[in-house]
């Protein structure tokens, strides 16, 4: 994996969410490709961005961007169960990992499964996929399983522990420097996502990770794909 530095930005994050309506009727996850793979190394948590990023979205290109519209608030916890309800994997901090559906990335999907791909197939000709660059990208510590279990966030933004603006390529994080909470269990990390050639703002994709301290040092357990729906 490339490793490169980046410059970091001060404060933290407090944007806007894109969370997404939960019914068992509602669309499935968006599609797309914006972070490739995930692995700690020395107890660095290193993000690496996808080659070719792209997000399908209905937005039809004669909408107002989503910048400049009310914010829809911060992510928060919904129940007991990992997240929300509807159809496909939920299981984060509950199990299911093993039997969810995979991206191509090979992250678990959240509320992903064969419903969304017939979605898809039915809605084709309302989606289009968009090149898509990465404005900032955003590191937070969620918590322990235990903690996940209980009050794990929806889709959208949380308030970041740290903040990286235009990244490209390699992302570094040390997970080992914030004395302030136990650098074992659950992670998120969002890239906000603008059009490559429209400047769009599609707000933000996000990934979870399940982050354990063993005998070898860290590693990551299970990886989550958390998207707003389409």
């Amino acid at each position: 994996m490339r490793r490169r530095q980046f410059i970091v930005a001060t404060g933290l994050g407090a944007v806007t969410a894109l969370g997404g309506c939960l019914g068992s009727k509602s669309p499935p996850p968006r599609k797309s490709s914006v972070v490739s793979d995930f692995e700690v190394s020395d107890g660095t948590l290193v993000v690496d961005l996808a080659d070719n990023k792209w997000v399908m979205s209905r937005y039809d290109g004669s909408q107002q961007s989503p910048a400049t519209v009310s914010p829809v608030g911060i992510a928060s916890a919904k129940g007991s169960s990992g997240g929300g309800g509807g159809r496909g994997a939920t299981g984060r901090g509950t199990g299911g990992y093993t039997s969810a559906p995979h991206t191509s990335h090979g992250h678990a999907w959240y509320h992903g499964g064969d419903y969304a791909d017939d979605w898809y197939e039915d809605h084709e000709e309302e989606v289009t996929q968009y090149p898509v660059t990465v404005a900032a990208l955003g590191v937070a510590y969620l918590g322990s399983t235990d903690q996940m279990q209980d009050e794990a966030p929806d889709a959208g933004t949380v308030p970041w522990d740290e903040t990286f603006q235009n990244p490209s390529g390699t992302v570094m994080y040390d997970i080992t420097n914030r004395p302030e909470f136990s650098q074992a269990g659950w992670y998120r990390v969002g890239a906000n996502i603008v059009g490559g050639d429209s400047n769009h703002d599609f707000r933000w994709e996000c990934y979870d990770l399940e982050v354990s301290d063993g005998a070898t040092g860290f590693r990551i357990d299970e990886q989550w794909k958390v998207s707003p729906r389409i």
